[in-house]
């Protein structure tokens, strides 16, 4: 058991000390009492296996020896220039790539140059063939060094608790993985380099990264508690729970609604943005034509016009009747006096092959529980009982049973069990069990897992809870202060443009709004780049003030805290905002953070819908804390004006199932199905934007009162990904947005406990080039793993740390000390002609406090928080 200050035998928590933990003080940031420990899930000690000293001292020795041939090389030049004798490029030429000279050319200096001179020459020789052999035996120690390390990273995947990782994350090729490292080192040379390159980057990841998934990090769930110090917690046994992904469930959801009897019980609905005028129907998606944020844009997808029997059918598509209704009320049409021209099957059928309609059970997004809701279709009272529904009842409870069964299983039986799973999918459904291959995010397979992991009842003592809602504020109010910014200015933009292009006071539908906007987008954009060049302007000002005073030289700048303040203050706190911060907690043990001798780190500091509850490791939260929805949804109210209306999204994430609590508040339908009722959703067809009172405004049919987006359509920062991104909250994504693009090298920068921005180096992807002395090759594992220690020593690095590279989602940690680690660095930065950033690795090994069974993992404490409404 882990503990720190007061006992942890006293598991449950009373009310008052739940609320005496929330902060409603340090920049008007009020701190859930309810946060998330994420921790990696193997420990970081499973690395030092890796790291060769020898092999780097080997490296640094070589190095300083051609440091002194290279003296040497410039004295050789300078002698034969001044004694013209081969200085022409005839013999000096490979004297700059550190050469030894050849007999003849050897021979011909001998006989022309003089005794002093030729000393020189004879030193650099000896120097030249000494740094030849010394290469020679450093290649072959290389070799043998990552064989070794190659090896050890097959026997670490024998451990059955590694192969899951292998499991979960890339099951279609688990069988080719847990083959090969059974068997041994089988297949060729190129073969065994492939995939012990992955299996080390799977390593890396695991030992240094704070993941949720249960395969790379379980959860633990924590609680303020006013009546402890530091951290506290109990030990219990990891309880994993598996989930049938969305996709999957939707799959079979489409399977079993497309038998005759269910899908007269089908709900068919309008696709969210399709818009109607009159019969004309114009169909709309987010398309991303880069694959970068900037690049969305909002185009229609497909346009008709609707005959009188589309158009008919099409309105009364409103996901609450069924087809059954809507059948008899075709039916009825002819006593109306309103006789339809063509069948009510062709037309329906033709309306959902176009995509006009949804025509399906449907999984509804953010639902953590897929086979649920097919049980309850299949078990409705209007559904018939035929052999099929039972069957397809059945189904659904094995499944049901079979996610069970997979989560508690012993890890040797768990990959048959998953295989059984996706052969039964396939039989069921016809389509593949696994999708999205090489895309690392998507969720791949029909199931993914989470863990309740071995810290249990985990408290968050007074001083933690002090720190994250006072100390931590500056974080969030440099996180929030670009981003706040450019909503202000943009919220003017768009008033601006809204008045010249509709007029005031006109109420303008989302459609035309959307149209307008993108066919003005090029004037926008122009506006938009005033906007970045204040907030560039801002960033240098808030990067010299945190540099103020820095000697170069030292390892950081300390920053004055009320100096910082104070330039705070000349920004206005609005809008309101919210961030989870990622908080990591540098000391050297639970007992020195009960201490308070510590430094805290914010990694990430997202400005995001919330994520605590928007997050597929929702559900397992909320069960551990039941209190957590009703705490984080308070907090939205009180930033909402008297007149504004909270609207959360249905959306679709396109690669990862994204669970969401309900909350008590309307949904947006933008791409999905939303869980609530029809009477708690709007569609975008209701939507439309306006002036009044010199301020844009969104507005629904229907209600009174403003819109208050908890996320845009489209997502992205600014409304030149989604124009409607001023409606929302202010969005940030990343750490406190320091960009501080002129410095190429910036130190730690503390201000009291707190690190604003770790130690940085920008370095160009060039220097990533392997390196050899002489005729030997540049490229290659020594030629790198050389490069890598010279440029470690160049650029002043620490032997850990992480590497962020273009392209590349995730930093990946890097010790220089370690070949086989080095090696992922060079091979993922060929890929790339942009700069890479270096960061130091803080909390570094040796102030990571969570210990479990003696051994230390890597963590951070995700937390939220939300600012107050401001006048």
């Amino acid at each position: 058991m882990g503990t720190s200050g007061a006992s942890s035998s006293d598991n449950r928590l009373r009310d008052e000390d739940m609320h005496e933990g929330t902060s409603d003080v340090g920049g008007g940031w009020s701190f859930v009492p309810v946060a998330l420990l994420r921790h990696a899930g193997f420990p970081v000690a499973l690395l030092d296996r890796f790291a060769d000293v020898s092999a780097a001292e080997e490296a640094d020795l070589l190095l300083t020896r051609a440091d002194a041939a290279r003296h040497l090389a410039q004295e050789v030049k300078a002698a034969l220039r001044e004694a013209r004798v081969g200085s022409q490029g005839d013999i000096s030429s490979g004297v700059g790539m550190l050469r030894a000279f050849g007999d003849q050319d050897l021979a011909r200096l001998r006989a022309d140059l003089a005794p002093s001179a030729l000393e020189i020459v004879e030193r650099y020789q000896d120097a030249a063939l000494g740094l030849d052999r010394m290469w020679i035996q450093f290649e072959r120690d290389m070799t043998e060094g990552l064989a070794r390390a190659r090896h050890n990273v097959q026997e670490l995947f024998r451990d059955p608790a590694l192969k899951q990782v292998l499991l979960l994350s890339n099951d279609a090729r688990f069988p080719e993985f847990a083959d090969w490292i059974d068997r041994g080192s089988g297949g060729s040379p190129g073969r065994a380099r492939r995939m012990t390159d992955l299996l080390a980057m799977y390593l890396q990841r695991v030992t240094t990264k704070n993941e949720t998934h249960s395969h790379f990090g379980p959860l633990g769930v924590a609680r303020v508690s006013p009546g402890t110090s530091g951290i506290s917690w109990a030990a219990g046994p990891l309880r994993r729970t598996a989930f049938l992904t969305h996709w999957a469930g939707e799959q079979l959801a489409e399977t079993f609604s497309r038998r005759p009897e269910a899908f007269e019980e089908v709900r068919p609905r309008r696709r969210p943005l399709a818009f109607a005028e009159g019969s004309r129907l114009a169909l709309y998606a987010f398309e991303s034509v880069t694959g970068m944020p900037d690049g969305w844009r909002f185009v229609p997808v497909a346009t008709a016009t609707l005959d009188d029997d589309q158009l008919w059918l099409w309105q009364r598509c409103d996901g609450e009747c069924t087809v059954a209704r809507l059948r008899r009320a075709w039916h009825l049409r002819e006593d109306e006096g309103d006789a339809p021209l063509r069948g009510f099957d062709d037309v329906l059928n033709e309306l959902i092959e176009k995509d006009w309609l949804v025509g399906r059970w449907e999984i509804p997004i953010g639902c953590p529980y897929p086979l649920r809701v097919l049980t309850e279709h299949l078990q409705s009272p209007d559904v018939p009982r035929t052999a099929d529904g039972a069957r397809d009842l059945a189904t659904a409870a094995w499944f049901e049973a079979m996610l069970q069964e997979f989560a508690t299983a012993p890890m040797a039986n768990r990959a048959a069990l998953l295989t059984s799973m996706k052969e039964h999918f396939h039989q069921v459904t016809g389509a593949a069990a696994n999708r999205a291959g090489g895309r690392h995010y998507a969720d791949r397979s029909i199931l993914y897992e989470e863990a309740h992991g071995p810290v249990r009842d985990l408290r968050i003592g007074q001083g933690i809870a002090d720190l994250i809602s006072r100390e931590l504020t500056i974080v969030y109010d440099l996180a929030l202060l670009a981003p706040r910014l450019r909503v202000r200015r943009e919220l003017e933009v768009l008033g601006r443009w809204v008045e010249r292009r509709f007029g005031a006071e006109v109420d303008v539908p989302l459609e035309h709004f959307y149209n307008g906007f993108y066919a003005d987008r090029p004037e926008l954009a122009r506006e938009c780049e005033d906007i970045d060049r204040e907030i560039t302007a801002v960033d240098r000002e808030i990067t010299a003030l945190l540099l103020d005073g820095y000697e170069e030289g030292t390892d950081e700048a300390v920053v004055d805290r009320e100096r910082l303040e104070e330039f705070l203050a000349r920004f206005p706190s609005s809008p309101p905002a919210l961030c989870n911060p990622d908080v990591m907690i540098a000391s050297e043990n639970a007992g020195a953070l009960a201490r308070g001798d510590l430094l805290a780190v914010v990694g990430d500091c997202h400005g995001l819908r919330e994520l605590l509850t928007h997050s597929s490791f929702a559900p397992l939260i909320q069960t551990e804390a039941p209190e957590l929805l009703d705490e984080v949804y308070s907090r939205y109210q009180d930033m909402l004006d008297s007149d504004e209306l909270l609207l959360d999204l249905a959306r679709a994430h396109p690669d990862k199932t994204g669970a969401q609590l309900v909350y008590p508040c309307p949904d947006l339908e933008v791409y999905g199905l939303s869980a609530k009722t029809r009477d708690q959703v709007l569609q975008p067809q209701q939507l439309y934007v306006t002036v009044r009172g010199g301020r844009a405004q969104l507005r629904a049919q229907g209600t009174e009162m403003r819109l208050k987006l908890l996320a845009p359509l489209a997502g992205g920062p600014s409304i030149r990904q989604d124009p409607l991104s001023p409606f929302a909250f202010p969005r940030h994504f990343g750490g406190i947005g320091l960009g501080a693009a002129d410095h190429d090298r910036l130190p730690r920068i503390r201000c009291g406990r707190v690190v604003l921005q770790r130690a940085r180096r920008r370095i160009p992807a060039q220097a990533f080039r392997g390196w050899s002395p002489g005729v030997h090759r540049g490229n290659g594992d020594a030629a790198e793993f050389a490069a890598g220690r010279m440029l470690r020593r160049a650029f002043d690095l620490p032997e850990q740390g992480f590497v962020k590279i273009p392209g590349e989602p995730k930093p990946v940690y890097v010790d220089w000390e370690s070949p086989l680690l080095v090696r992922q660095i060079f091979r993922l930065v060929r890929k790339t002609d942009l700069p890479v950033d270096f960061s130091e690795m803080l909390p570094s090994r040796e102030q990571l406090w969570l210990e479990i069974g003696g051994q230390r993992f890597t963590s951070e404490l995700r937390c939220a928080v939300f600012s107050r409404r401001v006048g």
